[in-house]
């Protein structure tokens, strides 16, 4: 049964940095392939240095190209959310500049009307928790005296049933699970979004849409871990096994309580449910099986990560088992609710906000009052 105490043991020896075990600074720098492409306005010269001041007359085939008539009514309110086409219209990057009635007929990776685009709200909260994450990472945040030790419900016989049996077979596993997690954070990224989207298909619009959600997702996925990390302070199974027998050499390190849940298990999840909903809303591949297979390739991956942190003795199945099941809400339920499912969405704004302060009463009474806005 589990044991929910407070007690444990402190080690004189320093205890590894949480950035070596989590991607949370790595991922807002994922994000840097959007610098744009180079304007081919930029490229070709503007209709002033031609010699002629006149506006160009368009003609029928340059109109499917043009950006069209300025919008009227509430369209500039939604223009200036969209933080794409925002970027593109700042540094004159066309291939970024937002789409009037579908992408070019030459990209056949449109990011679709109906689909509400990244906007800066979205942009605010992740690239404000970003930074928080990064800012937590650097304080001293890691502990080695556990809230939670022991198994549950079915950990403890699975962990001896699966559990490598020789110190080298178990760090292999863990090395093994550690690189095949960073391969599936890059697949949204680097193949989707950049790969096939931008520099195959040259819809850069659509990349920068797929590139900043998934950042959004991994953002949230990470933000949650941290917290409940923090809260649960669950020991390790490997740390268990050296308090009954320390002539192990892993015992020569002392492991923090980030047991709970999975880190690498739900990175992994969350980057094969990004992969799973891209290919299920856009023909990436252009082929419904290749789709289809490689999603459930991606599945399979993030689950022999799972079992791979199992069997490595870092992690409890039901560490690794809530792993999956956060990473699979923050890869799929939230992007497909925020942005694919189509449709208006709720804005990412507080309906209230509530602020308490410090009172002091009569007769040295004391108290809490809130102030806020509703």
């Amino acid at each position: 049964m589990p044991s929910w105490t407070r007690t444990g043991r402190r080690s004189p020896a320093p205890v590894r940095g949480v950035l070596g075990g989590s991607p949370a600074w790595v991922l807002l720098l994922l994000s840097a392939f959007a610098v744009g492409r180079p304007s081919a306005a930029a490229a070709q010269g503007t209709d002033g240095e031609a010699g002629d001041s006149r506006p160009p007359v368009p003609t029928a085939g340059a109109e499917a190209l043009s950006p069209g008539p300025a919008p009227t009514g509430d369209a500039p309110d939604d223009v200036a959310e969209d933080v794409v086409a925002t970027f593109g219209n700042v540094v004159g990057t066309e291939g970024l500049q937002r789409p009037t009635g579908g992408e070019s007929p030459s990209h056949r990776l449109a990011w679709r009307d109906a689909w509400p685009r990244f906007s800066f709200d979205e942009a605010v909260l992740s690239f404000g928790l970003g930074a928080l994450l990064v800012a937590a990472e650097a304080l001293p945040t890691a502990s080695t005296l556990p809230n939670w030790r022991g198994g549950l419900l079915f950990d403890d016989g699975v962990r001896e049933g699966m559990r490598l049996r020789t110190p080298e077979s178990r760090e292999s596993a863990r090395l093994a699970s550690e690189g095949l997690q960073w391969v599936l954070i890059a697949t949204p990224f680097v193949i989707d979004a950049l790969g096939t989207a931008g520099i195959g298909d040259g819809s850069w619009d659509t990349a920068f849409q797929m590139g900043l959600i998934s950042l959004e997702s991994y953002v949230v996925a990470l933000v949650v871990w941290k917290v409940t990390t923090l809260l649960a302070r669950r020991e390790r199974p490997v740390d268990a096994a050296c308090r009954a027998d320390g002539s192990s050499p892993e015992c020569a390190e002392r492991f923090e309580t980030t047991s709970f849940f999975s880190n690498q298990t739900m990175n992994a999840f969350t980057g094969a449910s990004l992969v799973c909903l891209e290919h299920a809303a856009l023909p990436l591949f252009g082929d419904e099986a290749a789709d289809a297979a490689t999603c459930v390739s991606s599945l399979t991956a993030a689950a022999v990560v799972g079992l791979l942190r199992v069997m490595s003795d870092r992690e409890y199945l039901t560490d690794a088992l809530m792993g999956a099941a956060v990473g699979f809400v923050a890869g799929y339920v939230v992007p497909w609710a925020l942005h694919y499912q189509g449709g208006a969405r709720p804005e990412l704004r507080a309906p209230m906000a509530l602020v308490p302060f410090p009172m002091v009463g009569p007769h040295d009474t004391v108290g809490v009052s809130l102030a806020g806005w509703f």
